[in-house]
């Protein structure tokens, strides 16, 4: 039996709706993302998290993002509840809390695809970027109250999250810390993984009931999709690399939400990372359409 698709847009960078990293969901929508999704035969809907004018200004990004996070909580938990998988289009990854808040999670496992970590806390981060600390949000090591205040806060378990295509790290602070996680690791290096992706996922069955499948576009390989929010990061994967992963998550593990987060239209090249995403959404919709 096919799941159908709700697609939800979240046109902010960190609560920020002026980054150019804001204008990547419209713009997966303006090119057919859509169509592509339902291209096996499944529903697609369309939502937009919206915030109240004015409520975002001369607050801080924390108070912002959490801000944008209650707003799209309650459109991740309509859409679990009418039997729908929730594709989230996002400018940054700090919306885990919402999408987390808002999905039903007995025995939830997580794999989150990202060339940085974003397991930073207050104290070990040298920027203070607030979107890298969202996998240590997540899995519950800062900002726990921020995130009890949007919904459901509950950690999901390192030892059954798996970060793939990771190869940026800094500081050496997280470094250390993940180097002391359970989170089960396959880095990228020049171009290739380190270790093997589908024995980590084969962990994970039977011992969780689900994931949220996370996809920051950072992951690609530059020349692959040059259109992210930071500098780009070399040697990481190519589109073949992308559809095997999420073929692997799909073939193996029910999917209860998705994110595709950090397209930002002006830094890209020739359409690449749009049509990057656009192929991953292809991809997603031949899940859902296949999903038994």
């Amino acid at each position: 039996m096919a799941v159908d698709i709700c697609l939800i847009q979240v046109p902010f960078m960190a609560g920020d709706g002026a980054h150019p990293a804001a204008e990547g969901p419209g713009r997966y929508l303006r090119a057919g993302a859509e169509r592509l999704l339902a291209g096996g035969g499944i529903r697609v809907t369309s939502r937009r998290a919206e915030v109240p004018a004015g409520t975002l200004v001369g607050i801080d990004v924390p108070s912002a993002s959490r801000a944008v996070n209650r707003q799209l909580r309650p459109l991740v938990q309509a859409a679990v509840a009418a039997g729908q998988l929730p594709v989230v289009l996002a400018g940054s990854c700090d919306v885990c809390m919402g999408v987390l808040a808002g999905m039903e999670r007995k025995r939830c496992g997580m794999v989150w695809i990202d060339a940085h970590a974003d397991f930073n806390t207050p104290e070990s981060s040298a920027s203070g970027f607030f979107p890298g600390m969202s996998l240590a949000i997540a899995t519950g090591h800062c900002h726990q109250q921020l995130w009890a205040s949007i919904g459901d806060s509950t950690p999901v378990p390192e030892d059954a999250t798996v970060l793939v295509g990771v190869r940026s790290l800094s500081p050496a602070a997280e470094v250390r810390r993940l180097r002391h996680s359970t989170i089960r690791t396959v880095p990228w290096h020049q171009g290739r993984p380190v270790c093997g992706l589908d024995s980590e996922l084969d962990r994970l069955v039977g011992r969780v009931d689900e994931v949220y499948l996370h996809i920051d576009n950072d992951v690609f390989d530059p020349r692959t999709a040059p259109g992210v929010v930071d500098e780009p990061v070399p040697g990481g994967l190519s589109m073949s690399d992308m559809e095997h992963a999420v073929t692997a998550v799909a073939s193996r593990l029910r999917i209860g939400a998705v994110t595709l987060a950090t397209y930002t239209p002006h830094n890209d090249r020739d359409d690449r990372t749009l049509n990057a995403g656009l192929r991953v959404l292809e991809r997603l919709g031949h899940y859902a359409a296949a999903a038994p």
